[in-house]
């Protein structure tokens, strides 16, 4: 269903053409008519800011092929199209040589086959064959420090010849005579159900997080593996596919992962081995304005408010007429596409998820007094893992954490244990440096994942969901939930009584006190009788009340251990309950500053 999802945006978007590619092109070589160079070479850019190459479309050749000995047709790399070796790789300067060459016979080819662009075409070749120009334009180029695999195309007095109408019905017929010599005994594609001339391979598709820059197959064999040559057939005549169909859903892979590179939908991270990460593709088989995956990347209030809203007033739509949603996640691995997770649902089932994952998010402000839910996907896994040089080091995630968050946003279904476990992890590891500017504990998006996950947690009962509240619940009677809000008040105690100090409670005994509380709550018990005698004022009476209440529902026996999901209730708790002394703090000097 995978592959027909894909050919049906490209059919709706037009993309897939088997005789075109879009690509990357870095350079234009401006030439005359006379097959001079005009000027420098001049740099292209598809974004300035990101400094891109500009995406061109230009004739295909397969990769196989350019592979053993061939190049591409008016649009090719410096090495190919111009013998503009790289200096360190002067051993396969013979082998480029002869596909240099061939970059030439296309053009002897063309300049044949198209009357109207023959004078521009034997410009370009008497350029080539000039050796004098050719030597000058390759010392322009290594003043420019371009890579020898920078594609590049000629402008012959302003002229693009990529453009031309002639020249494109010059290679799609060439294409067409191509395939027809090649004909053989058709086969059933596995992706339209039609019969046609199967591929032996497909090919790369670039952009893919932790793939190679010369792209990687959706739908590879092992050549050498007799595994994947049964009954005689070897290769892609495995899994047979027509060339019109490997052609449009590469076509729409490549627009969608450039469409989602945009969007910040690409997580890429260094690990042992290099370079790895996952990218998120999602679209819809008809064409929609709001798509309900913008607000997990972005958080944006407004387009929240307007989600909730789109919710609230939307009916289900039964039948063909339900708009269909996919997203795709994708990750490379030596060379092969890994499918990483795959949803096949509609608009409006993923919206009210999507608004469903945003009231599970929603947990009061460290403020105390206003409540957020606008937390992106990327701000929830940063609070997962340490700070490198300022930045947050995904390399310590779990590889599979952030496609299984955001496939849980959009499912409604729980979210991963390992996200819980890194943030617990992060929660005991993590010191505050003063008690009011910075407390990595006092985390808001941190605590809102907690908060989700035992929401949607499967191991939690309804009695012990029901203090997954946004703010403070003073009804709860959860014993991990107490503890948390019983540390917060020993906390507060010594900050009262002690003001800073350099190792206090939290620095101390949070580790402890949130995974076996038993061994160490009696001890910060004692302590806080003292703190209490110390700490004077109708504050400390506040905190006194708070002190008592929260021993009084927990009783004299403190849990021996906690669970994962226990230590969530801690941190929830702890997290609850300073926000409150915030909020009361922010009473108390309004009215000061009234009176």
């Amino acid at each position: 269903m995978m592959l027909q999802a894909l050919i049906a945006y490209a059919e709706r978007e037009n993309l897939g053409d088997p005789d075109f590619e879009t690509v990357g092109v870095r350079w234009w070589i401006p030439i005359t008519h006379q097959g001079k160079l005009a000027g420098p070479p001049i740099e292209l850019f598809n974004d300035e800011d990101t400094r891109k190459p500009k995406r061109v479309r230009r004739p295909f050749t397969r990769n196989d092929e350019v592979g053993h000995g061939k190049a591409h047709f008016l649009a090719d790399n410096l090495e190919r199209a111009l013998a503009f070796f790289d200096l360190q790789s002067a051993g396969q300067s013979a082998a480029r040589h002869n596909q240099h060459q061939y970059f030439k016979s296309l053009l002897v080819e063309a300049a044949a086959a198209c009357p109207n662009e023959a004078p521009k075409l034997q410009a370009i070749l008497s350029f080539l064959n000039d050796k004098e120009q050719i030597d000058r334009l390759h010392v322009v180029l290594r003043e420019q420090k371009p890579n020898s695999s920078d594609n590049m195309t000629f402008l012959v007095d302003t002229a693009d010849l990529l453009k031309s109408e002639e020249i494109i019905k010059f290679w799609r017929n060439r294409r067409a005579t191509k395939r027809a010599a090649q004909a053989c005994k058709p086969k059933m594609c596995l992706a339209t159900g039609r019969l046609a001339e199967a591929v032996q391979t497909t090919e790369p598709i670039k952009g893919v997080p932790g793939g190679r820059t010369s792209g990687d197959r959706l739908i590879a064999f092992n050549k050498e593996c007799p595994a994947f040559n049964s009954f005689g057939l070897e290769q892609a005549q495995n899994a047979p596919l027509s060339d019109e169909a490997a052609n449009k859903f590469r076509g729409a892979l490549e627009v969608l992962i450039e469409k989602s590179r945009k969007q910040g939908l690409a997580f890429y991270y260094k690990s042992s081995s290099g370079g790895g990460g996952h990218i998120h593709l999602h679209w819809t088989r008809q064409f929609i304005e709001f798509d309900p995956l913008e607000p997990v990347v972005s958080a944006d209030p407004e387009i929240i408010k307007r989600l909730f809203a789109s919710v609230h007033r939307g009916k289900q739509v039964v039948g063909v007429d339900n708009n269909a949603y996919y997203c795709l996640s994708l990750s490379g691995n030596r060379g092969r596409i890994v499918v990483r997770d795959w949803l096949e649902s509609s608009v409006f089932e993923v919206e009210c998820h999507v608004a469903d994952w945003f009231r599970s998010l929603s947990i009061i402000n460290f403020d105390g007094v206003t409540v957020r839910r606008d937390f992106g996907l990327w701000s929830l896994l940063a609070v997962l893992v340490p700070r490198k040089d300022g930045k947050p080091d995904f390399e310590k995630l779990a590889p599979q954490v952030a496609t299984q968050v955001l496939f849980a946003a959009l499912r409604g279904t729980p979210l991963p244990q390992p996200a819980l476990a890194a943030a617990l992890r992060r929660q005991q590891v993590e010191f505050r440096k003063s008690d009011d500017e910075f407390d990595p504990k006092f985390n808001p998006a941190r605590i809102a994942l907690i908060k989700a996950y035992l929401i949607r947690s499967a191991n939690f009962n309804l009695n012990q969901k029901d203090c997954m509240t946004e703010c403070l619940n003073p009804e709860s009677r959860d014993p991990a939930y107490l503890c948390g809000r019983l540390f917060a008040v020993f906390d507060r105690l010594q900050y009262l009584a002690l003001q800073n100090v350099n190792a206090g409670v939290v620095e101390r005994y949070y580790a402890s006190a949130s995974t076996t509380p038993a061994l160490v709550m009696g001890r910060l018990f004692r302590n806080a009788q003292f703190h209490l005698a110390k700490a004077n004022g109708g504050i400390a009476e506040n905190i006194r009340k708070d002190f008592e209440m929260i021993a009084n529902a927990l009783g004299e026996k403190f849990p021996p251990t906690l669970t994962l999901e226990e230590q969530g209730c801690f941190a929830l708790g702890y997290y609850h309950q300073k926000a409150e002394y915030r909020r009361r703090a922010a009473e108390r000097k309004e009215d000061e500053a009234k009176n």
